[in-house]
Order: C-alpha cells, then sequence, then structure tokens
C-alpha cells in the first residue's frame, strides 16, 4: 500500500481532513462564513473573480458553463465537495457558474488563508491532486454518456446521480433525489426536457424505473448498469482490479 493509491490518497487528503485543517483552533477562531441559498440562487458567476473557496456542508449544486444555446451542466456538488478550486489563485477567474438546485449549506473561507493553510511542501500538491482527479473525473463520465441513444443516455445519467448522491435500497433499487427534475436532467445530458420526459416514460414503460409516487427509483442498479455497459461511475472503482 502507499500514497498513490487512491484509498490511501482518499485517507490522508480528503475535504475532512482539509476542513481540520481550516477549522484549526489553535491560532484563534477559524474565520469561515457559513452560508445559505435557497433552490437555484446562483452562487458563482461564470467569469467572474473569486476570493474565496466553499465547502458544500448540505444540498446540492450544479456546476455548469455557457454555450452557444444555454447552459449545459457539467457535473453536480453535494456534501463535502470543493466549490471553487479552479479559481482559487490569486487574479483567477471561475471558469464555471455554480447555482444551487436545493437548499444549500456552504463554509466560505478567504482565499489567501486556504493557501496560507495549506502551503506547507509536499502535502499542498497533494490536497491539489486529489481535488483535481474529484473535480474532472465526473465530467468525464458525463462526456462518456454523448453517443448512446437517447433513453439509454438519460437511464446512464439517473444511474450516475443515484448512485453518487441516491439511497440505495435493501431489494437493489436506488432512489434518486427529487431535486434531479426533468430540466436539471435535460442540462446535464444536453436533451431538452420534452424529450427526457418522453424517454422517462418509455424507460418506466420497460420497467427499468419508477416515475411515481416520487422519488425516482431504479428498480435494479446492478441490471442498469449491465445493460448501458457501465463498469464504473465513480473515481474509486477506476483504481480496483476486476
Amino acid at each position: 500500500m502507499t500514497l498513490y493509491d487512491y484509498h490511501n490518497l482518499k485517507e490522508s487528503f480528503d475535504t475532512d481532513k482539509l476542513l481540520a485543517i481550516l477549522m484549526d483552533p489553535s491560532e484563534g477562531p477559524p474565520p469561515y462564513t457559513e452560508l445559505n441559498y435557497r433552490r437555484n440562487e446562483v452562487i458563482m458567476e461564470e467569469g467572474s473573480s473569486n476570493r474565496y473557496f466553499y465547502v458544500v456542508r448540505k444540498g446540492m449544486v450544479a456546476m455548469s458553463k455557457g454555450t452557444a444555446r444555454d447552459d449545459s451542466i457539467l457535473t453536480f456538488c453535494g456534501p463535502n465537495d470543493i466549490l471553487g478550486f479552479l479559481s482559487v489563485l490569486e487574479n483567477a477567474v471561475s471558469p464555471v457558474a455554480y447555482t444551487s438546485i436545493s437548499e444549500v449549506t456552504l463554509l466560505q473561507f478567504e482565499r489567501q488563508y486556504v493557501i496560507d493553510k495549506i502551503t506547507f511542501g509536499q502535502e499542498s500538491f497533494w490536497y491539489a491532486y486529489f481535488f483535481y482527479l474529484n473535480f474532472t473525473h465526473p465530467i468525464l463520465v458525463r462526456e462518456s454518456l454523448s453517443n448512446l441513444p437517447s433513453d439509454k443516455k438519460i437511464l446512464a445519467g439517473l444511474v450516475i446521480v443515484a448512485e453518487r448522491f441516491g439511497r440505495a435500497e435493501p431489494d437493489g433499487s436506488y432512489l434518486i433525489p427529487y431535486y434531479f427534475t426533468q430540466k436539471v436532467i435535460g442540462k446535464y445530458l444536453n436533451l431538452a426536457r420534452a424529450y427526457v420526459a418522453t424517454n422517462l416514460r418509455k424507460l418506466e414503460q420497460d420497467g427499468h424505473i419508477s416515475l411515481s409516487p416520487k422519488p425516482w427509483k431504479i428498480y435494479d442498479m446492478v441490471a442498469a448498469k449491465e445493460m448501458l455497459g457501465m463498469k464504473y461511475t465513480d473515481l474509486y472503482s477506476l483504481t480496483t482490479e476486476d
């Protein structure tokens, strides 16, 4: 077992470890602000300068990028995820936007405070590398869906959000949080809302999902992933042998 194993990297440099450093009271009360957002509020605009580093404590945030037609959701950030990682350096602007899709609670730290706390030799590199992996991997997984037929693309999108943020049931089904609506799924998969609605009904008729009563449910996660040929949806599964 080495530091270069993802599991060991996560044990040593995940958000909990970073928060323990940022919240260390040995030099006085840690300078942070707790912020609350209602659903559909903008947290950070694309192209804006950013003096802050955020940690999600509760709720769900969409990270999006403007396109010629509309904003496209690249990935989602939930509890313990980091916002502002790409623009934490001085004079950097945010290449993405962050918007709450549920009620959200964030911890906000001044950029310079975070830099001062984690810039101590080799460990600063490993924190940056760990957050880079967790930032980029979900975006690459989303891009892997681009050539799927629409119904399979929607099912694959539901698999990703259910496995990452949903609730596993004893019977092998997964419940999808209510804030992953038709509109949100459409922006995530670059599909019109009406098209999403049509294909959700088809998936329900084919016995893959349940739409009513809410929350939406994937009946058999293992079967759905096998049908779609999805070998992984999370970063840790990439580091394990079959």
